[in-house]
């Protein structure tokens, strides 16, 4: 059984100690991972069993190599942390043990677990007074709890996802299933390296991008991050990113995209249950078989890889399986019941009950493998099967200018300045999907919006540029209707720096946005009031749908309210910009505006449609939504 075992030493004293306790734990038959303060990171103490031994110096202040650990944790403090520590001072110093007292504060603060009992030794009488019963004393609570942990680790595992339900299996004890071999021939064979895969994110991931990406992938930082909302009982996780960029080409309108990555615990359990911990980061080699077409292998897959980074930063392992890799993963079972069950889900007859039991809530691979505790692919072929992560896409609210220009470029009937971008700034809503018949399953974070949501200042993130030149703010036209709901309004705030910095104070601006409650999730509202009180907004209006009293729920009913004066800014060749999901914001935006066409110049809905196809044309309106 392995535990952890961390030191800071200011003079080398509580090194010694740690590898003393590295030694003794080899004659209980433990292993313990010996590491220096500042190797370890607080992500990596998350479920782990630690005993710390740790000396004070100064007044009271950590070891120099425990500093930055120290700090780090009050910015990511440890989860499910059970912990021992030991702490090493002299009371020559009026702050005696200050550091080991803090640590321990800290830890227990945090709802870090302490198993054995803390103990001080003083250097001015003797460590070896404290040291030599403390470590005497250490191993039977350390092996209960290691235990402990390993039989509740084993118990989740076995009791982590629901099994298959009782009326499948007895409908496939009625059956009899033909077995079907799979037509998926192997493309790749492959052969391991002894050595070590030593390449950084986003090595290989940059040329399998395209056609995502038409700009350049650049190493961006997290410079800013803001949290807009609060009570999150009531209303959505709202995040503010700002991002350093050194491209000077983002205008107002913009989107960025993000190279995501899958969450470290998902591709750990995934490891596991493939058998492939002890070679998690060694390098592979994948040579093409003899007989495939170059142009069918997978473009994302990569031939020198390791398969943490294939399945951290390559692969999707969310995607929900076609019915070729339920036939081939039934050929990988060791149990003919559950291979049995696969190829019946497979099946024709099977796709009622391969809706019901895996596509309806959208089961991941991992959840898949969970039914079928005997089945243990290939990894090969999971590189044949799983389809590559792909980048998201948000929109950027806005640019803050380094340097400006007087040089001027039109396009479009848009004046653009050249200018040195220095930092840009998007919002996200933390997304929890709950699955549609889902049950037991649980919901599901989502992918990119749960490790964005994890970042923090200075970390790295990888960013492109996605221009959309059909969404860009016309400061010569008839003015400029915006509509959003929720983080649909973040473009608008570009667009609304564009009319101001563009100078023309005579732009009609009418800005429509829609949230549930006015005092809670209205996400920039000072800013556009600001932009109010200073004119570049010329109208402002906003709906609430949880709000009791309000006489407007959603955009939809404040066009409709005024329907008469929205005529009058599209008789005046108006451009109408319209931001946020797809199915509820797009669609009934999209549909009022019909209403309003039919009523206003009394014309038919099929002649209403075809007028905003001829606007939607010309860009007079204009969408950015996403499904």
């Amino acid at each position: 059984m392995k535990f952890l075992l961390i030191y800071g030493s200011q003079t080398g004293q509580s090194e010694a100690v740690a590898e003393q306790i590295a030694t003794m734990s080899e004659d209980q038959g433990l292993e313990a991972e010996l590491l220096c303060g500042e190797e370890v990171t607080p992500e990596y103490l998350h479920d782990k069993v630690a005993v710390f031994v740790v000396s004070s110096t100064g007044d009271g202040d950590p070891p120099e190599n425990f500093e930055s650990f120290w700090y780090s944790l009050h910015d990511t403090p440890p989860q499910n942390l059970t912990f021992a520590l030991l702490g090493l001072g002299d009371s020559n110093y009026t702050n005696f043990g200050g550091f080991p007292q803090n640590f321990l504060d800290f830890l227990t603060g945090s709802g870090a677990e302490s198993f054995y009992e803390y103990q001080l030794a003083d250097d001015q009488v003797g460590l070896e007074l404290v040291v030599e019963p403390w470590i005497e004393g250490l191993w039977e609570p350390l092996n209960e709890t290691l235990a402990k942990i390993e039989n509740s680790q084993e118990e989740n595992n076995s009791n982590q996802f629901p099994r298959l339900p009782a009326e499948l299996i007895d409908k496939l004890s009625q059956l009899t299933v033909d077995k079907t071999d799979s037509t998926t021939k192997p493309m790749f064979s492959l052969v391991w390296s002894d050595t070590e895969f030593t390449h950084n994110f986003p090595h290989g991931v940059r040329d399998f991008m395209m056609p995502f990406c038409a700009n350049s992938v650049e190493e961006s930082r997290v410079v800013g991050k803001k949290q807009l909302t609060q009570h999150l009982d009531l209303v959505k996780e709202v995040i503010e990113l700002e991002l350093s960029t050194g491209d000077t080409g983002y205008s107002a309108g913009d989107s960025l995209g993000v190279l995501a990555q899958n969450s470290d615990t998902e591709v750990t359990q995934l490891l596991n249950r493939l058998r492939l911990s002890e070679v998690a980061h060694d390098q592979y080699h994948l040579t093409a078989n003899s007989g495939v077409k170059a142009r069918l292998l997978p473009k994302h897959v990569l031939l020198q890889c390791s398969p943490w980074y294939a399945l951290k930063y390559t692969l999707d392992i969310h995607s929900v399986p076609k019915k070729a890799f339920l036939v081939y993963l039934s050929e990988c079972c060791g149990s003919e019941e559950e291979a049995q069950c696969l190829r019946y889900l497979a099946s024709k007859e099977g796709s009622e009950d391969l809706n019901q039991l895996i596509y309806s809530p959208g089961l991941t691979l991992l959840e898949i493998l969970s039914l079928f505790p005997s089945c243990v692919p290939s990894f090969s072929f999971l590189l044949q099967f799983l389809p590559r992560l792909t980048p998201r896409y948000y929109s950027v609210s806005r640019i803050h200018r380094n340097h400006l220009t007087s040089d001027h470029v039109t396009s479009d009937h848009v004046t653009s300045d050249h200018v040195t971008s220095s930092s840009i700034s998007f919002v996200f809503n933390h997304v929890t999907s709950i699955r549609e018949g889902g049950g037991e399953w649980g919901d599901v974070p989502g992918v990119c919006t749960s490790w964005l949501r994890s970042l923090n200042t200075g970390d790295p993130i990888y960013i492109y540029r996605r221009k959309n030149e059909s969404f860009r703010p016309d400061t010569t036209g008839g003015g400029l209707i915006m509509i959003g709901a929720g983080t649909g309004v973040a473009p608008f705030l570009g667009f609304l720096d564009h009319v101001q910095e563009s100078g023309m104070s005579d732009v009609r601006t009418l800005l429509i946005t829609g949230n549930r409650y006015k005092d809670l999730d209205s996400i920039y509202a000072d800013y556009f009031r600001e932009h109010s009180e200073s004119g570049v907004l010329t109208h402002y209006r906003t709906a609430h749908s949880r709000d009791e009293g309000s006489q407007c729920k959603y955009v939809q009913d404040i066009l409709s309210r005024d329907s008469a004066e929205i005529g009058k800014w599209l008789d005046n060749n108006a451009r109408i910009f319209v931001c946020g999901d797809a199915k509820g914001l797009g669609a009934a935006v999209f549909s009022t505006f019909k209403t309003i066409l039919c009523d206003l110049k009394n014309v038919s809905e099929d002649e209403a449609l075809q007028i905003l196809s001829e606007m939607k044309k010309n860009k007079r309106y204009c969408e950015d939504i996403w499904s």
